[in-house]
């Protein structure tokens, strides 16, 4: 046993001599699976653009095969618009009431990815735990029965009193390594964790009952310090 802990402590010292640092940056769309209101309704969801920036760390393995531990901050957006099914016998004319607001969330995130390299090109895979450090609900705006839009005291709500601190799930992706140190790529992540409990949480102008799933889709532009 102490051979193997010893060869293996071996091996991880070897590789770091030859690791490599690197930054990553670029864009990202985010979307969260629905929720189900109190009345069973459904709010309408779609992407928004954000960013992310962070700083990874390539381990050599084998010749084509590495460990890529990273640490990211990750800025996310999307917009939620619920429209209500109106009563019964009621008939809106000049529109039915609604809801709608961009969502903002801030994770710092912390894949550690199993690397494979095939010439330029690379696959890559692995688990990733994400904490939430911020988020709001911004741009909030509320229709009565007639269509006319209220002030709500909804705008600019913390998000990290309805969602839950962490999140864990797969990551996959897949680039190119491009001269100079640069490379590109692509990265799809898909949250496992409930993001809020199975409880009542608020939410802007409505109460969930259910919960929610974080999937989010990265385009990077990296570089690679010399080693």
């Amino acid at each position: 046993m102490k051979r193997a802990l010893f060869f293996f402590g071996g091996f991880l010292l070897a590789s770091s001599a030859q690791a490599q640092l690197g930054v990553r940056a670029g864009v990202n769309t985010a979307i969260f699976t629905k929720g189900t209101l109190t009345n069973g309704e459904n709010p309408a969801t779609s992407w928004l653009t954000g960013y992310q920036v962070g700083l990874y760390y390539q381990v050599p393995l084998t010749k084509h095969l590495a460990l890529v531990p990273e640490v990211q901050f990750s800025h996310e957006r999307f917009y939620v618009k619920y429209t209500p099914l109106p009563p019964l016998g009621i008939i809106y004319y000049e529109g039915p009431p609604r809801s709608e607001y961009n969502q903002s969330l801030s994770y710092l995130n912390l894949p550690f990815l199993l690397r494979a390299s095939l010439g330029a090109f690379y696959l890559e895979a692995g688990p990733q735990v994400s904490l939430l450090v911020g988020g709001r609900a911004e741009n909030a705006q509320s229709r009565n029965d007639y269509g006319s839009v209220n002030n709500t005291i909804y705008v600019n709500q913390a998000a990290t009193s309805s969602y839950r601190r962490f999140d864990a799930g797969p990551c996959l992706g897949v680039g190119v390594k491009l001269p100079a140190g640069l490379g590109v790529g692509l990265r799809a992540y898909w949250g496992l964790t409930k993001l809020t409990a199975d409880e009542d949480y608020s939410m802007v102008s409505h109460t969930y009952t259910g919960f929610q799933h974080r999937q989010s889709l990265q385009a990077s532009l990296t570089y690679q310090l010399p080693g």
